[in-house]
């Protein structure tokens, strides 16, 4: 087997990555501001900005490498708030990878085999409190081991789907669905 140098997914029309570094947060930033001033609302770019810092600063202190979100306009497609934020995971020694998955979430891990290799997903949901009360998040997770590695090492994508409580039922799977579909589409490279 050749090494690997990557990965590869592939993301519906206006999705951008963002790499969480200095210029990553500088490029969403950028793209956050020229949103707001479209909208005209300025005491919500001030509150969504502080927000994006405080989530940017947590992504960092997990060891985000990047992050996915729909946000470009296209016309016919309708985006939901929902990211995707993708990391490395290393399995405690004397562990192998889909194992070590278990500090990452409280909730069933199922493995699913592809021809692509054994997958592990997770999902959890929570509600809001404080100033998201009446959102609820919705959490998805996967797991890719290495190939031929060690066996303790992978990545690891997390899918955060936010919605009102109140929300179509049908429009929050049908996130969850498209997130599926997304992750359907890792190959390593």
């Amino acid at each position: 087997m050749t090494a690997l140098t990557g990965f590869r997914i592939l993301m519906p029309p206006g999705w951008s990555q963002y790499r969480v570094d200095e210029a990553g947060r500088a490029r969403f930033m950028e793209k956050l501001s020229a949103r707001m001033k479209q909208i005209g609302n300025p005491e919500l770019d001030v509150r969504l900005r502080m927000l994006a810092n405080a989530q940017w600063r947590r992504l960092e202190q997990t060891r985000t490498h990047s992050v996915y979100f729909p946000d470009r306009e296209i016309d016919g497609l309708a985006h939901l708030p929902l990211s995707l934020a993708v990391r490395q995971h290393v399995a405690p020694s004397g562990t192998v990878f889909a194992d070590g998955l278990g500090s990452l979430t409280t909730t069933a891990i199922e493995t699913y085999d592809t021809a692509t290799g054994p997958i592990q997903r997770w999902q959890s949901e929570k509600a809001g409190s404080d100033d998201m009360a009446g959102i609820t998040t919705r959490a998805v997770g996967y797991g890719f081991a290495v190939p031929g590695a060690d066996g303790r090492r992978g990545l690891v994508f997390l899918a955060t789907i936010p919605y009102p409580d109140d929300a179509d039922p049908v429009l929050v799977e049908g996130a969850t669905e498209l997130v599926d579909s997304i992750m359907e589409t890792f190959r390593w490279r």
